[in-house]
Parts: structure tokens; C-alpha cells; sequence
């Protein structure tokens, strides 16, 4: 077989709603680490024609400034679009059983809803805007949009 050169690609995008209280900690060295589930759903038809719907509950790491920002953002239920990695780790459980455990990595939560303030209204800020590290330059402006 020749030597075949593959891409080092691990890339995921998710959207799914957050399915529980959001709980911020510590490393011992005081990084923030943000660890919830997301649960993403896909519609697809049955063998009758009926549409249906399977739900995965996926794992998800946020670390730093980003976990700090998307509690203060999102909370169980809030909508969320996820850009990360996959990754693996294994552990040995308390009955020292090996067990091993899939992760995403995010490298961006973005809230998909604004949260109306206690007093009703709806303001930008509430949608926490991505850190200076992953923005870019825009490609286009509105400027040439027909509408």
C-alpha cells in the first residue's frame, strides 16, 4: 500500500440547548473550566415515511475566559452553536475500570437566543461577541446587499 498523506483535520460544529445548570471551576492552577451537555437532535424519516427524531447528548469543554463568558451568557435550555475539537481521554473509574470519554473542545460557544433582561428588553451585549484572537476582517459589507 502506498503511503498515504492524510489531512490533520478535527473539526466539529454543533448546535444543540445546553441540558444543565452551568457550573464554573478551577484548575488547581485557577484556569476556569467549563465542562455541560449539549443535546443536538436529528430529524430523519423512519421506514413508514414518519418523521422522527434521535437526540445525542454530547460532551463539552469550554476553557478560560470563554467558559467565565458563556456562564454569564447561557444558562440550561440556552440554544448554542459549538466549534471544537473531538478528543479522547481515559480514566480509571472507582471501581478501577477503565473507562474512556469523547470530548469536544470548544474553541467558540456562541449563544444562539437573547435573554430578555429582568426588565423586559433585549440588548446586544446580552449575545457575548467572539474575542479578539478569532476575528477577522470582514469579507463583505452590507453596503452591496440588495435589500
Amino acid at each position: 500500500m502506498a503511503d498515504l498523506r492524510l489531512p490533520r483535520l478535527n473539526k466539529v460544529i454543533v448546535c444543540g440547548r445546553i441540558t444543565h445548570d452551568l457550573e464554573l471551576k478551577f484548575t488547581p492552577k485557577g484556569t476556569p473550566v467549563l465542562r455541560f451537555s449539549l443535546a443536538s437532535d436529528r430529524a430523519y424519516r423512519d421506514e413508514s415515511g414518519e418523521w422522527q427524531t434521535q437526540t445525542s447528548f454530547l460532551d463539552v469543554v469550554v476553557w478560560s475566559d470563554r467558559a467565565e463568558n458563556l456562564t454569564k451568557h447561557a444558562t440550561k435550555g440556552t440554544a448554542v452553536l459549538v466549534e471544537g475539537r473531538i478528543e479522547t481521554r481515559t480514566y480509571t473509574d472507582q471501581n478501577n475500570m477503565n473507562r474512556k470519554v469523547w470530548e469536544i473542545i470548544a474553541d467558540n460557544v456562541q449563544p444562539l437566543e437573547w435573554r430578555p433582561r429582568e426588565d423586559g428588553s433585549v440588548q446586544s451585549e446580552d449575545i457575548p461577541l467572539p474575542d479578539d484572537s478569532s476575528s477577522a476582517e470582514p469579507t463583505s459589507t452590507t453596503d452591496n446587499l440588495p435589500f
